[in-house]
């Protein structure tokens, strides 16, 4: 089977109108909607495969915070970037090379996403934490970085605790959720 097993279900999770999400394995495979064993959420309405955020130390530590970096504009090396497991840049860009090196859930094309993908993860209702809890655990009640910026300084950051979107300096640390197409 040169194919991942993942397109397959895909492909059989797409045809069914009331599924969602779905919790997707390291190995990219679909897991019961009970399982705590996963790394990855697929949305299937977008599309779009999410990265989970972990409660243990590592590369996906929930608690990890980035700077902006793009390769470009940004900040690579600052005040506020020593907040991640490996201690020294701590930005963007390096944490999406090292996501895209680990194949996180199979994958190799994993990204910032822009501020409407990111948005299309909020739930609005009664609880602080405005997203569903049961697919993205250990989500912090503080902004995610997006791929947008307003210009070289500042770049579109998404709460999730009030679920507006916001303009930060790139310098400021702020969390990360990454995407990857599923296609």
């Amino acid at each position: 089977m040169k194919h991942n097993i993942l397109f397959f279900f895909l492909f059989l999770l797409m045809s069914s109108a009331s599924a969602q999400l779905f919790k997707i394995s390291q190995e990219g495979v679909v897991v019961g909607g009970t399982s705590s064993d996963y790394r990855c959420v697929l949305d299937n309405k977008t599309n779009l495969l999410w990265e989970v955020k972990l409660d243990s130390i590592g590369l996906q530590n929930t608690k990890n915070t980035y700077t902006w970096f793009d390769g470009r504009s940004g900040v690579a090396n600052g005040d506020y970037s020593h907040n991640c497991h490996w201690s020294k840049s701590c930005n963007t860009q390096a944490y999406v090379d090292a996501i895209k090196n680990s194949k996180l859930c199979k994958q190799k094309k994993w990204r910032l996403p822009t501020e409407s993908e990111l948005r299309t993860l909020l739930v609005y209702g009664d609880e602080d934490l405005l997203i569903n809890q049961d697919f993205f655990k250990n989500t912090q009640l503080k902004s995610y970085w997006s791929s947008d910026q307003v210009n070289g300084d500042i770049a579109i950051d998404v709460p999730f605790f009030y679920g507006g979107s916001k303009g930060s300096d790139k310098s400021f640390d702020a969390y990360v959720r990454l995407v990857s197409d599923a296609n």
